[in-house]
């Protein structure tokens, strides 16, 4: 297998090289088998209890925001007031089929 180091990396490679008395080569292969062999690793071990509380997690719902949660429905009751005023105040005064003055 060729890799291709950039100048900059290779005069790296080839000063550790020096360093350590080995051919730059040698270097390269090592550090990808101690790379390779690292990535292969298992994951530390997980508690049962870490375990359940992460399945627990993945299930919860959503916080939501009281106060947001509030204003948004006091602006949607407020927009539908808006919309039908007219009709409510034709009930108010006129009242319904059922009675007159329907308490509004």
């Amino acid at each position: 297998m060729v890799i291709r180091l950039s100048p900059t990396i290779q005069k790296r490679v080839t000063r550790a090289a020096k360093a350590k008395g080995i051919e730059p080569s040698q270097l390269v292969e090592d550090a990808l088998k101690e790379f390779l062999r690292t990535k292969r690793e298992p994951r530390e071990q997980v508690s049962e209890a870490r375990r359940q509380l992460d399945e627990l997690l993945r299930h919860k719902k959503k916080t939501v925001d009281f106060e947001a949660e509030v204003h948004q429905a006091k602006r949607s009751a407020g927009k539908l007031y808006e919309d039908n005023a007219d009709w409510i105040e034709r009930v108010a005064a006129e009242g319904t089929e059922h009675g007159k003055g329907a308490g509004l």
